[in-house]
């Protein structure tokens, strides 16, 4: 009995603060049910100035697992200094990265993925960050 209680008040909570009705999160919980899942395969770009960047990413992404990893395809030189976080959770945080390194990450998201990504270069110069990432959700 209590499992219901629970149930239809975190159903309740998710329906206030998306804006969905009953029958769309019914919908939605039937596709968590199904695992659906998929991946990710693309390059990213990322300006840095004076040795520093950041990228911010938020998309609603039910609670799924995230893994996969990073690489840094240019500038040639160097190393960087990525951070990784989802609001106030690290995915990763890692130092002395060079070009061609993988960087690996496995992260679960909630309910929205709140992604901030910090890259510190050992060089105090401008470039562009340039990479791929590769993941599976």
């Amino acid at each position: 009995m209590m499992t219901v209680l629970i149930q239809k008040d975190l159903n309740e909570i998710i329906m206030e603060k998306t804006g969905i009705n009953e029958g769309q999160l019914k919908k939605m919980e039937k596709l968590l049910e199904e695992n659906l899942g998929g991946a990710i395969d693309q390059n990213f770009s990322m300006s840095i100035k004076n040795g520093t960047g950041a990228y911010d990413y938020s998309k609603t992404s039910w609670g799924v697992t995230i893994d996969g990893y990073a690489v840094i395809t240019a500038p040639d030189n160097g190393t960087w200094h990525l951070v990784a976080k989802d609001g106030d959770k690290v995915v990763f945080d890692k130092q002395g990265v060079t070009k061609d390194q993988q960087v690996s990450f496995s992260c679960h998201s909630g309910f929205k993925l709140n992604l901030t990504v910090t890259a510190t270069w050992s060089e105090k110069k401008d470039t562009t960050l340039n990479g791929r990432i590769h993941a599976k959700y």
